[in-house]
């Protein structure tokens, strides 16, 4: 009777919790969505679940036999054709500041990534390596080619060597395994850089801009190394100061909006 009497006090917080978790995974579920070709899917679906109210209103007994019948079949369609969509739904709620306290902390793998990105450096060979923490670029993700590998520093030169089919365009890495290779970037038309800067490095501050991402790239006409990170440039960058300065930019815990203006080689 305890119980039930405390339940019965508690009932109008409860209605509002229940509310907000609704509503926090309705919000979690269109912002994954949003990021993939799956949003396109469920709009077509809405609007065949709008032509079937519409239909049952005209009294358009025809297309609504049509709709009615197939409607199961979109069901289990969309079921299949949105399992990954789905994984990587509950691998995000896995993921949510509530459940860290099971994950342990990432710690990167600096040592692999700081010798691999001074060797391509002293032999002036062009890459991008992009360092994912919460924003997760998930289009160009799709339309890059998945690895999904352990990081070293052999898998990492030999992906941008000129000679291999993955070395034109940048690698992505999240939760300390190489997700993808061979990712084409937006463009940057950032005031930081200037008119000797290519494509790699336009590539680059268009993803820094987008994501909250720690970018390193080495020059392939210069071979030097440069980081970035929320809109920002930081070159050169020495080999021995590299892996204090990837380890500062990842601290980071809040991404913040980069000024209109800015000074090449800023200081960390």
């Amino acid at each position: 009777m305890e119980l039930d009497g405390l339940l019965q006090q508690l009932r109008p917080f409860l209605r509002f919790l229940d509310i907000f978790v609704v509503a926090y995974l309705l919000y979690r579920i269109y912002m994954l969505l949003s990021r993939t070709r799956a949003m396109q899917l469920l709009i077509g679906f809405g609007f065949i679940l709008i032509l079937d109210l519409l239909a049952r209103r005209l009294h358009l007994e025809t297309l609504s036999w049509i709709i009615t019948n197939v409607s199961s079949y979109l069901v289990f369609g969309l079921i299949v054709l949105l399992q990954p969509e789905l994984r990587r739904l509950v691998s995000e709620i896995g993921r949510m500041p509530i459940f860290q306290w099971v994950n342990a902390p990432a710690v990167l793998p600096l040592e692999e990534l700081t010798e691999a990105s001074i060797s391509m450096a002293r032999q002036k060979v062009g890459s991008i390596i992009i360092l994912l923490r919460e924003i997760r670029p998930q289009t160009i993700i799709d339309n890059a080619v998945r690895v999904d590998a352990l990081i070293t520093r052999e898998l990492i030169e030999t992906i941008f060597h000129k000679d291999t089919p993955l070395h034109d365009g940048a690698m992505m890495i999240e939760n300390n395994r190489i997700i993808a290779a061979s990712c084409y970037l937006p463009l940057s038309n950032s005031r930081v850089l200037k008119k000797t800067h290519g494509a790699r490095h336009r590539a680059a501050m268009g993803i820094s801009e987008e994501t909250d991402a720690v970018i390193i790239v080495t020059s392939e006409e210069t071979g030097k190394i440069t980081l970035m990170c929320n809109g920002q440039m930081y070159t050169p960058i020495k080999g021995d100061d590299l892996q204090t300065r990837i380890q500062e930019l990842w601290n980071r815990a809040k991404r913040k909006k980069a000024p209109e203006k800015k000074e090449e080689g800023a200081t960390l």
